[in-house]
């Protein structure tokens, strides 16, 4: 049974930007490479966007718009396209405190991941350290502000920014606040986050001031819900603003919600957990959030398998008692 060919072009569009998110698709959405294909996909686009009545009933149900544009259905998607591009010469890294036990190593090498390395690169130049902390606070100022989730605004006490260093090497990403940091406007303040403090100062030998902790969300979902789609749609482009001021060397997922909102997967935890992916063309890594190892401690285990796998990669030398 075909579908509506309205609906099926809105569901192409998604197919599209979800596959541009996960690395898969380096192009603007409605585009492939090789570049046979740009010109008319641009052009369809184009036509779709002026005259929806003429153009959209060519859309068909296999993901095939008509033969202007041989765009693949996801499920044949096996392999990412690659765009050649000149290497972009790395940011040196900030500097990190004289630590005679914890030696620092350069950033990790390129890394593989079932969404291949992505490429695409920022389109802003990097900011430079003494400017991070005064544009953040803009930032923040503008999320304060935001009203596109109505339930939300209604209901939070106050936005969630941010915590930390904007010139940290790591970057941690939790999923939204909870009711104590909806009360204190700091992320991670609560049982999670001490057990955040721990993983950091016991764990890794870091202190809270060291890194870069943010959410998703900046606001706290009623009852502590799990955040919806749109309301991390709505949310993300402020986190990846963040992601683009701090350009940290690494970042660690923490939880699903932080995977589903960059990776785009619905992968279970077993399958991401212990391998490297990459967003924005930075190391990324997934552990389990704070929240879910307070309700299931065995898998505290699992969590120090992570963390431990990150201080290599960042070359720094654990202290000598494990947490």
């Amino acid at each position: 049974m075909e579908k509506d060919p309205i609906d099926a072009w809105r569901q192409l569009k998604t197919h599209l930007e979800s596959l541009r998110r996960a690395g898969l698709l380096d192009v603007p959405v409605g585009t492939w490479d090789p570049s046979d294909y740009v010109e008319p996909a641009a052009r369809f686009v184009a036509e779709a966007e002026q005259e929806p009545e003429r153009i959209l009933p060519e859309v068909i149900t296999t993901g095939v718009v008509a033969d202007r544009i041989p765009i693949r259905p996801m499920a044949e998607v096996a392999m990412p396209v690659v765009v050649e591009r000149k290497p972009v010469p790395p940011e040196a890294p900030p500097a990190v405190p004289n630590r005679s036990a914890r030696p620092v190593r350069p950033p990790a090498p390129a890394v593989s991941s079932m969404f291949g390395t992505y490429l695409k690169a920022f389109e802003n130049p990097v900011t430079p350290q003494n400017d991070r902390l005064p544009i953040l606070k803009l930032l923040a100022a503008e999320v304060a502000a935001c009203e596109r989730c109505p339930e939300l605004a209604s209901t939070r006490t106050q936005t969630v920014f941010d915590s930390g260093t904007p010139t940290a090497r790591l970057m941690f990403i939790g999923e939204a606040p909870g009711e104590d940091e909806d009360l204190q406007g700091e992320p991670f303040v609560g049982r999670a986050g001490k057990l955040v403090t721990d993983m950091l100062t016991r764990g890794m030998g870091l202190s809270r001031s060291e890194v870069y902790i943010a959410n998703v969300l900046k606001c706290r979902p009623p009852e502590n819900r799990v955040p919806t789609n749109p309301e991390m749609a709505n949310c993300v482009g402020y986190l990846d603003r963040q992601i683009d001021i701090v350009r940290p060397e690494f970042i660690c997922l923490l939880g699903k919600t932080a995977v589903t909102a960059l990776l785009q997967s619905a992968l279970p935890m077993k399958s991401l957990r212990q391998r490297w992916f990459r967003y924005r063309n930075i190391p990324t890594m997934v552990t389990y959030h704070p929240a879910y190892l307070l309700r299931s401690p065995s898998y505290k285990k699992e969590a120090w398998e992570d963390l431990k796998m990150l201080m290599k990669e960042m070359g720094i030398v654990p202290p000598p008692s494990k947490p």
